[in-house]
């Protein structure tokens, strides 16, 4: 899955880029918040950690970006199960997203921005005793971007990454009309801050 998940995400940026105006690489750094993952036997604590990795974003506008992420957290998960008094977990989250942004350019040197972001997160136990899983994701960000000249820059962001535990649709039908409605389910939010330089190309 991981091999057809990078296929997938090379041909989608070839074509972004095709017609993109600018392109922005921005590796980065942070921490994310201590978390809690409840089940229907107990829950999982996520200890706080640093978190690390890069996106692209392509600006197919002058305030509009597709971004391409990827965002790795090192811990260790603490199961909190009744009865039930096992080892830390050592894991890592990877979260494999593509997103827009939405820039409010104020002038050439500072531009907050908000962002919605749709994809995969990827739990990988390090040890062999566990099983890795894969689910969908979501995230929000919002931050400022602030550019020192035409080539570099610096991002600060808050950001929350959301694995996806169930979810559904529903439709009805009745004297008064219908409707649908599609929902999805989580207890885990990966709550945190990052920072990173901005290597810009382009316009």
């Amino acid at each position: 899955m991981k091999k057809n998940l990078f296929i997938f995400i090379l041909l989608v940026a070839s074509q972004i880029v095709a017609y993109s105006q600018t392109v922005e690489i921005t590796p980065f750094g942070g921490y994310v918040f201590p978390a809690r993952w409840n089940t229907t036997n107990g829950s999982l604590r996520f200890n706080g950690n640093a978190q690390y990795g890069g996106m692209i974003s392509v600006g197919i506008s002058p305030s509009m970006d597709v971004d391409l992420i990827y965002n790795r957290i090192d811990t260790k998960g603490v199961p909190e199960i009744a009865g039930y008094s096992g080892d830390e977990i050592p894991l890592s989250q990877n979260y494999f997203m593509v997103g827009a942004t939405k820039n409010f350019r104020i002038n050439s040197t500072v531009s907050p921005f908000v962002g919605f972001n749709l994809g995969a997160a990827y739990f990988a136990p390090k040890t062999t005793e566990y099983y890795s899983y894969w689910f969908f994701a979501m995230g929000v960000d919002g931050g400022v971007k602030v550019y020192f000249n035409k080539y570099f820059g610096l991002r600060l962001q808050a950001q929350m990454l959301i694995p996806i535990q169930g979810g559904g649709f529903t439709f009805y039908y009745g004297t008064g009309g219908g409707g649908s409605s599609v929902y999805v389910t989580s207890t885990l939010v990966d709550f945190g801050f990052t920072g990173g330089l901005i290597f810009r190309l382009g316009k």
